[in-house]
């Protein structure tokens, strides 16, 4: 695939005008026409830049999300200021105190996997805050990349809400994400699942379309991506019969913090709107026209 096609592939694959994927990707418009146009040959510096705009990768003689949990990250704080910023606040101040209710009604005592864990996490930590420091660069210039584009301001609209969800799902397809998974076998359905689940104390949170919908606390029939710490170890403890892709329920461990902004409903724990819409975002087929629906409809209900 040469230049040309690679970029006018990702602007179509990205819904972007080319005045919008130069915003992106900090060009002219004017450079955008002419490498689509096969006037001008790209430097690899300015092909990256665009590939890494819009959430792409060069995969053989082809271009694939890059699984860049980052925007997924990036985005959810937007969407969820748009959709419940009261609810998103109230939340975030009685998170501390959820957790230490969580823990105390739990209260397993430690295991030698335990300590061991936290030791590991001890030693590890100047690592970790490395990293931390590093995705919280990369999220940054998600945002700057959505401003420059005009989708984040003061007047950021539905329209602008969608440009948003669908370039993080673009970038962080939850079948490219760099994540242990397995898929599994559900015959009483996903809430017999996530039931089973908090009985053998493994910390969970039901996210994709089902996690954004209004009834959620009652709809069944859709199959979720369920978030698990170690999804091998839930199919092991529980003896679930797993599936090939595409089927059945999806176990993913979490990239980000899935599992710690749980909201509980119907005794079902699920991630936020916001991260349960992005993930639809992320998925395949027709699952992300169906979560630009599901957006456009929670944010007329929160306008």
């Amino acid at each position: 695939m040469d230049a040309a096609t690679m970029v006018k592939r990702v602007r179509a694959l990205s819904g972007v005008t080319r005045k919008e994927l130069a915003q992106l990707a900090g060009l002219s418009p004017s450079t955008i026409g002419r490498i689509e146009q096969g006037a001008l040959d790209p430097t690899w510096g300015t092909l990256s830049r665009i590939l890494e705009s819009t959430g792409y990768r060069i995969n053989g003689d082809t271009v694939v999300s890059a699984g860049d949990q980052t925007a997924i990250t990036a985005a959810r704080p937007v969407l969820e200021s748009l959709l419940t910023p009261a609810a998103t606040a109230m939340a975030d101040a009685l998170a501390p105190a959820r957790a230490i209710m969580n823990a105390a009604a739990r209260d397993i005592s430690r295991s030698l996997a335990d300590e061991m864990a936290a030791a590991t996490r001890v030693a590890l930590a100047p690592t970790m805050e490395m990293f931390q420091q590093a995705a919280s660069s990369v999220v940054n210039q998600w945002l700057g990349r959505w401003a420059r584009a005009g989708w984040l301001s003061d007047r950021t609209d539905a329209d602008d809400a969608v440009s948003v969800a669908v370039a993080a799902g673009n970038a962080c397809k939850i079948a490219r994400r760099n994540v242990a998974r397995r898929h599994v076998v559900a015959p009483n359905g996903w809430r017999t699942l996530a039931r089973r689940l908090d009985e053998e104390g493994i910390d969970y949170a039901v996210s994709g379309l089902i996690a954004a919908r209004p009834d959620r606390a009652t709809a069944t029939a859709v199959s979720p991506v369920i978030y698990v710490d170690d999804p091998f170890l839930a199919v092991t403890r529980l003896g679930l019969e797993e599936t090939v892709p595409g089927r059945g329920v999806l176990l993913i461990a979490p990239g980000d913090d899935e599992l710690t902004r749980v909201e509980i409903d119907g005794g079902i724990r699920f991630v936020s709107r916001a991260q349960g819409v992005l993930d639809a975002f992320a998925g395949s087929g027709r699952e992300p026209d169906k979560a630009e629906d599901t957006l456009r409809s929670l944010l007329a209900v929160s306008a």
